[in-house]
């Protein structure tokens, strides 16, 4: 048996960690029943236990919005053999949360049981984790095959780039433990040789394919092969993918000179703003890459601590001042990308057209430094932006018929 949650009746790995943190409640109390085995989530000490991921039935949790405060939380189990919903068996809770729970709910969650899938990844830094991983998958099928042993050389040209080197003999190491496959280091001896390859799927997202291959052409014993993501977090291009918007709420951004000195909200008697025009009823964000100096979010001048978010009637402009006072002619371009390291100063605007998705947003935003004057403000660089930018393009990803991006990169203003 194993314990998921479900989203519209189906297993996700990415949901809420409200949801994720019942979902490991339930598993601890099931597993205190007699006679049934719960599949326990992906470890370093898996070994060659190849029942883990046998499964007859899916214990599905779902929590699920039904009012403005009100939640209901379902409990279905899923014959897998079958296809179908276990019939008379499916409990549920309806009522209100905790604030504590409700911010659970608000926050993303991935769930470790899937860890190793493209959309929970294992990071580079858990190299004993994937090793173990991969290690159990070609045990498994070495163990399920019936024509003949394996003796196996590790290629010396295996995952020599960083961060993944080494990974192939840690396989290597994991298998002789378990004593599911034999190694040698003699040429002469082997008859199949395991090959560590990592395949760049996106950016730093990597598949990482381990193979032990018959070295003699022709040979009776099959290849055996297993795969996992990893995300490097190292080997990032420039640009982060975020989501082309579904929805075009933004009709009009452009960025335009301003005159007089109490318009400017300082001594000078120009200035620059973002202006945004929206297509409908939104809500409405505005950032800031400074080249050099990182993301911050952009706010009027009263530098309030909360998220500024402001609210813009359908086809009504609303105008953001940023910390420009001139803006010479061709200085400005469209950009259709977001860059970890951009080569100009990069301002976006965001609109969103559901509350939900703008409360969830704003709380990300939040983690970013507030810019509320002329004066730069170190913003987030390096890893801490691509950690915060992995968790943007998610947000953005699951709420993308909601929300709309445009930016704007102005070079050699100052």
């Amino acid at each position: 048996m194993r314990v998921v949650v479900f989203v519209d009746g189906r297993p996700t790995p990415l949901s809420n960690a409200l949801a994720i943190s019942f979902r490991d409640q339930l598993a601890d109390a099931i597993i205190a029943v007699p006679h049934i085995r719960i599949s326990p989530p992906v470890s370093r000490d898996d070994g060659t236990d190849c029942t883990r991921n046998d499964a007859h039935y899916y214990v599905g949790l779902q929590i699920s919005r039904t009012g403005k405060e009100r939640f209901r939380i379902d409990l279905r189990v899923l014959d897998l053999e079958d296809q179908a919903w276990v019939a008379g068996f499916d409990p549920f809770w309806e009522g209100s949360l905790s604030r504590s729970q409700q911010r659970a709910f608000d926050q993303a969650g991935a769930d470790a049981s899937f860890l190793g899938e493209r959309s929970v990844p294992f990071s580079a830094s858990e190299s004993d984790m994937i090793a173990a991983s991969l290690a159990r998958e070609l045990g498994c099928a070495a163990l399920r095959q019936m024509a003949g042993k394996y003796l196996v050389l590790l290629d010396d040209n295996s995952d020599l780039a960083a961060p993944l080197d080494g990974i192939a003999e840690l396989i290597s190491n994991n298998l002789a433990a378990g004593q599911s496959l034999q190694f040698t280091s003699d040429p002469a001896r082997a008859n199949a040789v395991l090959i560590g390859k990592a395949h760049t799927i996106d950016a730093d997202l990597h598949q990482y394919w381990a193979t032990v291959m018959p070295l003699e052409p022709g040979s009776e014993l099959p290849a055996l092969n297993a795969s996992t993501y990893v995300r490097t977090g190292t080997a990032i291009t420039n640009r982060v993918r975020i989501p082309r918007p579904q929805n075009a709420l933004l009709s009009s951004t452009r960025l335009t000179g301003i005159n007089g000195a109490g318009a400017c909200n300082s001594a000078r008697k120009t200035c620059v703003a973002m202006q945004v025009r929206t297509g409908e009823d939104a809500v409405v964000f505005f950032l800031n890459h400074q080249v050099n100096h990182g993301l911050v979010r952009l706010s009027g001048p009263g530098c309030r601590p909360q998220t500024d978010a402001r609210v813009v009637r359908a086809h009504e402009t609303i105008s953001q001042l940023l910390p420009l006072f001139t803006l010479m002619p061709d200085a400005a371009s469209r950009s259709t990308e977001w860059s970890v390291n951009p080569d100009a100063d990069t301002y976006y605007a965001i609109a969103v057209n559901d509350s939900k998705a703008a409360h969830i947003l704003s709380r990300h935003l939040q983690k970013l430094p507030q810019r509320c004057s002329a004066a730069v403000r170190f913003g987030l660089e390096g890893e801490k932006l691509q950690n915060w930018m992995s968790v943007f393009a998610q947000t953005m990803t699951q709420w993308r018929s909601h929300v709309d991006w445009q930016a704007i990169r102005v070079r050699n203003v100052y």
